[in-house]
């Protein structure tokens, strides 16, 4: 993967596709697709390189997934445990009910964010 992004980059496997761009003074991972055992190695390269080259907190997006699993979100929790170390944060968005109820077990729904209040006003519009 580059040293540097201008604007963002992907990672790709037949099910699995993380996308990061930078959000701000965050870095945010748009997962799409199905993360299963299968395909963990996606995440775990592009955590390993935002962990590694960028600054700041981490968001991961699940909002595209059709599927996650327990090996996955095991693979996330151990990033959120080592950005924790380095004084940074990882939070969740827009996970649907399943993996929702995934993060729960894992102890991570209190790192699942909440829609701000002028953003909700303003979809509502």
């Amino acid at each position: 993967m580059p040293d540097t992004v201008s604007a963002s980059f992907g990672v790709r496997f037949d099910l699995l596709t993380a996308v990061v761009r930078e959000e701000g003074t965050r870095t945010l991972v748009v997962l799409r697709g199905e993360a299963d055992i299968s395909t963990t190695c996606v995440p775990a390269d592009v955590l390993a390189w935002v962990t590694a080259r960028r600054t700041g907190d981490v968001v991961v997006d699940l909002g595209e997934l059709e599927f996650i699993d327990s090996a996955t979100v095991r693979l996330l929790a151990e990033g959120q445990q080592l950005l924790e170390r380095q004084g940074r944060t990882m939070t969740f968005r827009s996970p649907s009910r399943l993996a929702a109820r995934v993060l729960n077990v894992f102890g991570l729904a209190d790192s699942i964010e909440t829609p701000r209040a002028d953003c909700a006003m303003s979809a509502g519009d």
